[in-house]
């Protein structure tokens, strides 16, 4: 059995919006997800949404259909990789936390970690702002990184396997460059950094053109 390992950075270029869904502790009416040490983070189930996202534009952008998440298996790299309603994920997903501090020290540097954007609606008839709707939104700092060493990991029976999802993967990351919410505001953008390895070994994204030219040409199945 082999095991794919995924180095991830992502390196924002605007500031990024991924609210946890109240604002507790803070003035902004949404406020930033964090890990218990109070850093910014980049959930893993979001990290997984997206790359799964990414692969099935991938995919249709050549002309092949791509299964719904509740299809029964249909031999789809899509469903082996991301799961469905009936078959198990092979890949793991980690969290990415910011990287800008340590994480013993980010209670002491929490409030620097992020800022509050003020923000209004705009009514799409009359093209103004709504009438008492000024919003707080809390982000984190264009620049900052949020990185995991094993952001992604997954078992493999064949050598082969390993590199058609590997080539995919890689892909689908290269291709995603907008993270969080807020996006039709100018939040999310970032260029994404990924290494890969296989059982300790490191696997250069240059050796998996031919592997995802199969993929493509395969149509996604396994």
């Amino acid at each position: 059995m082999s095991v794919l390992t995924v180095d991830l950075t992502i390196q924002l270029e605007t500031a990024l919006r991924i609210g946890a869904g109240g604002s507790a502790g803070t003035l902004a009416n949404t406020s930033i997800v964090r890990d218990g040490w109070g850093r910014p983070i980049i959930p893993g189930s979001q990290v997984k949404g997206k790359l799964r996202c990414a692969a099935e534009q991938l995919l249709r952008g050549v002309g092949h259909a791509v299964p719904f998440p509740n299809d029964l298996d249909t031999g789809s790299l899509i469903q082996d990789l991301f799961g469905s309603a009936t078959r198990r994920a092979a890949l793991r997903f980690a969290d990415l936390p910011s990287t800008l501090v340590d994480a013993p020290q980010a209670p002491e540097f929490q409030r620097r970690l992020t800022q509050i954007r003020p923000s209004v609606s705009i009514n799409r008839r009359r093209g103004t702002a709504e009438d008492a709707r000024l919003l707080y939104q809390e982000v984190a700092h264009e620049g900052m990184a949020f990185q995991h060493q094993r952001a992604i990991i997954g078992a493999f029976d064949e050598v082969a396997a390993v590199r058609r999802s590997a080539a995919l993967l890689a892909a689908a990351i290269q291709l995603t460059d907008r993270w969080g919410g807020a996006k039709s505001r100018g939040l999310g953008w970032a260029r994404a950094d990924v290494r890969l390895w296989v059982d300790d070994t490191p696997l250069p994204l240059a050796d998996l053109a031919d592997d995802l030219r199969a993929v493509l040409t395969a149509g996604g199945l396994r």
